[in-house]
């Protein structure tokens, strides 16, 4: 899983190992910017308008019109929304870097 991080995250690398777990949690924790709200908030829209329904008569055609649109809006939000948390992430690894230039050097 580690190589994984590495791979959305190449900034990890210039981050001790040690420190890494901490300093990706605050980076996750950066607030988010106009631009990443309103792409989350589109992505939004664009799946709910997607996975709309029309309720049929039945419970059984509801619980299949259900699962039919959770499997289509998971992968949906995972690409339209998805790259805006991980963007976030990014804005606060360049950040802490920034702020400590002596951790990024140590390590290259």
């Amino acid at each position: 899983m580690a190589k994984f991080w590495l791979l959305i995250y190449p900034e990890l690398t210039r981050i001790p190992q040690r420190e890494r777990d901490a300093v990706l949690g605050s980076a996750r924790a950066t607030p988010f910017d106009g631009l990443e709200l309103a792409a989350i908030a589109l992505g939004l829209a664009l799946t709910a308008g997607a996975t709309r329904y029309v309720v049929f008569d039945g419970l059984t055609h509801r619980i299949e019109a259900f699962l039919a649109n959770f499997l289509l809006a998971v992968p949906l939000l995972a690409v339209l929304a998805g790259p805006f948390f991980i963007r976030r992430t990014r804005r606060g690894l360049h950040h802490y870097l920034t702020e400590h230039p002596q951790r990024g050097a140590r390590e290259q």
